[in-house]
């Protein structure tokens, strides 16, 4: 019989935020952050993100956006993209189709 591991892509629940297995701290306010906007080379998601882009400035403000792509989506970041995008006080990444 063969055994299967199953994964939740779900934060436990009794992690602590920004701990081990939980989810990230949320900033108290995005005015004056520094965004990362990931994109993953899948066709439509470089549209979601400039429009994000656009809502975000609108909303904030002093907010520095940087922008970084993915070769394919089944492939990791570039060593360089992900030094870049750990400046970043938050990173939003996208999935299209």
């Amino acid at each position: 019989m063969t055994t299967y591991r199953v994964y939740r892509p779900t934060p436990d629940p009794g992690a602590a935020p920004g701990g081990e297995g939980g989810l990230s701290r949320r900033p108290d306010s995005l005015d004056g952050k520094r965004i990362g906007l990931l994109w993953n080379s899948k066709v439509n998601a470089d549209i979601y993100l400039r429009r994000l882009e656009e809502l975000l400035g609108s909303r904030h403000t002093g907010i520095e956006f940087v922008h970084a792509a993915k070769p394919t989506a089944s492939k990791p970041m570039e060593p360089e993209v992900l030094e870049e995008m750990r400046t970043c006080d938050l990173v939003v990444t996208a999935f299209g189709d």
